[in-house]
């Protein structure tokens, strides 16, 4: 997971910050290997602390704890820099996975039935996207790359949305490729690379807007809302979370902005909400069941008044 090659080019990156002590962040998949790269690291003079938290993506830095616990550099793995001001110097290891497209491109090419293509992954396969678009433009496709995407964050590929007829995501697990079609009214195709198939995931669509409708027809009848706020650097929206409850308020709702790291069902026991608005990770309402509340988007509150 963590071999010599990639052992080495993270103590490189280290040893130009002239690091003395390191915070490690891994996302949850590579958390099996993060103990040899902290004994590399240890053997060649760097101390090291391991985060066990769980890491969502670029906007989970944990910079606060890393000075707190004496560390001089915090090292991010897995995600892309999103350019957040940080109490310490970050560095970021995108771990890139050199994996060859071609052959399950090859295999599904003939249900693809769009040949204006944006082609998008997540940032491990960044390195993999030209080869599959050069094999692509071959086999007669317009092709351009709106990569890298993030659960939250499409906008590499959502610039070229007027230019192509769908997304084709290339990946394994339908997080990223659902968030996507979420934002776009171009079909997504998702091109598994576990199971090995090819879904259309524009069908998702309606049922995701009849959800949607639904929400906000139904809270516009609460009476109490719960406004969360995360204090992860990469989703801290104060000023957002303050308007709504001023609006809220305004038209007779109560209102009460929530605080935390990570909001999970347990952290919001005890207190009578009618709906939770998400100011927090944008993915947040699809947990909805989990929370046993309705969660609307902080985008959609206008919604409840006209």
């Amino acid at each position: 997971m963590f071999d010599e090659k990639r052992e080495k080019e993270i103590l490189s990156l280290l040893a130009r910050r002239k690091t003395r002590k390191v915070f490690i962040q891994v996302p949850e998949g590579l958390k099996t290997g993060v103990q040899n790269l902290a004994d590399f690291l240890e053997k060649n003079g760097i101390s090291t602390i391991i985060s066990v938290e769980p890491c969502f993506g670029a906007c989970d830095l944990r910079d606060r704890e890393s000075r707190a616990l004496g560390c001089d550099v915090l090292l991010h793995i897995g995600h892309a820099d999103m350019k957040l001001k940080s109490e310490i110097p970050v560095v970021y290891y995108e771990y890139f996975i050199d994996y060859d497209f071609i052959p399950l491109v090859k295999l599904l090419m003939k249900q693809i039935k769009f040949r204006k293509i944006c082609l998008v992954s997540t940032v491990q396969f960044t390195r993999s996207a030209e080869s599959a678009k050069k094999f692509l433009e071959k086999n007669g496709f317009f092709v351009r790359i709106g990569m890298p995407i993030l659960g939250c964050d499409v906008s590499n590929a959502k610039k070229f949305e007027k230019m192509v007829e769908c997304y084709l995501f290339i990946g394994s697990g339908r997080f990223h490729p659902l968030g996507l079609q979420e934002k776009t009214e171009k079909p997504v195709l998702f091109l598994d690379i576990e199971k090995r198939t090819l879904e259309d995931l524009s069908k998702e669509k309606p049922k995701m807007e009849i959800k949607r409708r639904m929400r906000i027809e139904k809270a516009k009848y609460a009476k109490s809302f719960g406004i969360m706020v995360s204090t992860k650097p990469g989703q801290l929206r104060m000023k957002h979370a303050e308007e709504i409850k001023r609006k809220l308020e305004k038209s007779g709702k109560k209102a009460y902005i929530l605080a935390a790291d990570q909001f999970t069902p347990e952290k919001l026991l005890g207190l009578k909400i009618d709906v939770l608005i998400d100011t927090a990770c944008p993915r947040l309402a699809e947990d909805s069941e989990q929370f046993k509340n309705m969660i609307l988007d902080y985008e959609e509150v206008g919604e409840l008044f006209v």
